[in-house]
């Protein structure tokens, strides 16, 4: 479980970093993940998703410094403020090379790397260069530059995989419950809710989830009714983590997915005593 410290360190991090980048119709995630070497943060425009890979930027350029005002692979509140100069300095130098879209970012293991995507690589590595001797020589400097017609950088690295997706789903719930007042200690029903276009198979995930502990909170008599079609709704209580409900989620709905099964949401209630 990561401490406070560095809970507070992630976010500062990634506040500044959605200012300097967002745009009024992006729409900018961010999540803590671990790696072989520690803690990482992946900041990323979750909106490029419906767009990529964009055809006439086939180059990805990943770039970056190394910090040493860190703790535990993180950046130190201390070292946010230069770390944001030196991001807000690097995306207008990259700006000057053409027609680039900035993808995300990774922080992690005590470095800082930018995700950009251009239109092609000629004088990119020599412009960068110049740019941090110039401007930051005390820092070590990354820079890689290579051919990704496919943008596998940004889907396939910088892009959550469908546990980080579902825990980024579950998470805005819990934090607005948290904001109701939720005591995150407490365990309490918890409700998924899936769809099924046959009666038969809908029973037998009944069955299976009967076997598991579960109950069924909710199960209409009329499969594929015109109001509620082949739904129902099984519980079982939980403690509000995200880990926890995001993974029963995946579980649950892989289950019902090999009955013809469609997951349909997840629901609880705020437990203030």
């Amino acid at each position: 479980m990561m401490n406070l410290a560095k809970l507070i360190c992630a976010l500062l991090l990634l506040a500044f970093c959605e200012n300097t980048f967002a745009q009024a119709d992006d729409h900018w995630e961010s999540y803590i993940a671990s790696y072989e070497k520690g803690l990482g943060i992946t900041l990323l425009n979750m909106s490029l998703k419906e767009k990529a890979p964009v055809k006439d930027q086939g180059f990805v350029l990943i770039t970056g410094v190394t910090f040493s005002d860190c703790k535990d692979g993180l950046p130190t509140p201390e070292m946010v403020e230069t770390l944001q100069s030196i991001d807000d300095a690097l995306a207008r130098q990259v700006s000057f090379l053409g027609k680039t879209t900035f993808a995300g970012s990774w922080t992690h293991n005590c470095e800082r790397l930018l995700y950009f995507y251009l239109q092609d690589s000629m004088d990119v590595r020599f412009s960068l260069q110049t740019f941090y001797k110039d401007n930051y020589p005390a820092f070590k400097h990354y820079i890689n530059i290579r051919h990704d017609p496919e943008w596998e950088g940004y889907l396939k690295f910088l892009y959550p995989n469908e546990i980080i997706l579902e825990q980024l789903n579950v998470s805005k719930v819990l934090l607005q419950l948290a904001e109701a007042g939720d005591k995150r200690d407490k365990e309490r029903p918890v409700d998924y809710s899936f769809f099924f276009p046959d009666g038969k198979n809908r029973s037998t995930f009944i069955e299976q989830m009967k076997q598991e502990g579960f109950r069924v909170a909710d199960q209409p008599k009329k499969v594929a009714s015109k109001d509620r079609p082949g739904l129902v709704t099984i519980s079982k209580p939980a403690l509000p983590d995200a880990s926890t409900i995001s993974g029963m989620i995946i579980y649950l709905r892989k289950k019902a997915a090999g009955l013809g099964g469609e997951y349909k949401g997840w629901e609880t209630v705020p437990v203030k005593n």
